[in-house]
């Protein structure tokens, strides 16, 4: 089991090259670059972005990795939504990112890795999200990316595992402080999506979750867990979304759908039937969720009864 989470955390997923869209004017881009932070000048913000065809404004989705993870992460997914229209920024989170378990096996990288996942790191990877915020739609330029091409007005945020708690931090979960309830919620963000939520652990569900209003996909399987790291099992990853207010919140539990199919990376082993079905009911749940949220397109069908789900599989919408 350590053997093949630790070949996860290490598979690496390049670029795909795409060609030029016929008619589009500018063909979509791929940049790697890193963003300055101005209050901790030793430590920029590594980030992968993409663009779709043409010059924009595009509707962009930034992507927060899991533990250990790096700019690979959410490549599957990435790919697919550009394709349909949306820029894309990869976050990478320094401190919680490859470099924590990278020379290390077994015990010790499990060790590891387990350090990254603590309060400090948890802030600091909201910080880096709002850092990246404050750059969509500025003459900022990530290579021959220009983020002016971005739509600040419409700005959609994902995420996987530690990604996804990150996601659900800026969502507006709220947290107990000695003084109270506290959110860093940003109100920039106009929909989420988390692969793999976590619930509260010093906070009642409703409590944490019941000021979550903005448009929310919750998507985990039935599988979901990771031994060895956390104790959160499939079912408490359902909590979340049964705790969110009523209004454009979904959840889909799709079965037999382990945790790191989520990543949206290269698997531990090679893709069985079932995987490359998660595939596709992700990415068509997803690119009609942001479509419809972040596009104005609508795709009430989608939305209300996913055509893709096996019958053991769960969509519930509220």
């Amino acid at each position: 089991m350590i053997a093949q989470m630790l070949a996860v955390l290490l598979a690496v997923t390049a670029p795909p090259a795409t060609p030029p869209a016929p008619g589009n004017g500018t063909p979509p881009r791929v940049c790697d670059g890193a963003l300055p932070d101005p209050d901790n000048p030793e430590r920029p913000v590594p980030v992968r972005v993409r663009l779709p065809s043409g010059t924009g404004p595009h509707p962009v989705i930034l992507f927060s990795h899991g533990l250990g993870g790096s700019v690979e992460a959410g490549t599957r997914w990435a790919t697919a939504w550009t394709e349909a229209g949306f820029a894309v920024i990869h976050l990478q989170h320094p401190g919680s990112d490859a470099s924590l378990w990278r020379g290390l096996r077994g015990q010790e990288a499990l060790a590891a890795l387990r350090k990254g996942m603590d309060a400090k790191q948890f802030i600091a990877r909201v910080e880096d999200v709002k850092l990246v915020l404050d750059a969509v739609g500025t003459p900022v330029a990530i290579g021959e990316c220009p983020l002016s091409q971005l739509d600040s007005a419409r700005i959609g945020i994902a995420g996987h595992s530690f990604g996804a708690q990150t996601v659900q931090a800026l969502a507006g979960q709220q947290f107990r402080t000695p003084t109270g309830l506290i959110s860093v919620g940003d109100p920039r963000i106009k929909a989420a999506i988390a692969f793999s939520p976590s619930p509260a652990r010093a906070e009642p569900d409703e409590s944490a979750f019941g000021k979550i209003t903005m448009p929310f996909l919750s998507v985990t399987g039935t599988r979901d867990e990771v031994p060895g790291i956390s104790d959160v099992s499939p079912k408490d990853r359902t909590r979340p979304f049964h705790a969110m207010p009523a209004g454009q919140k979904y959840l889909l539990v799709l079965d037999g759908a382990d945790h790191m199919v989520f990543s949206g990376g290269e698997q531990r082993r090679p893709a069985t039937s079932t995987d490359r079905r998660i595939e596709r009911v992700v990415t068509e749940v997803s690119v009609a969720f942001w479509k419809a949220m972040l596009d104005a397109t609508p795709t009430p069908n989608i939305l209300d009864h996913p055509p893709a789900l096996g019958l053991k599989d769960r969509w519930m919408a509220k």
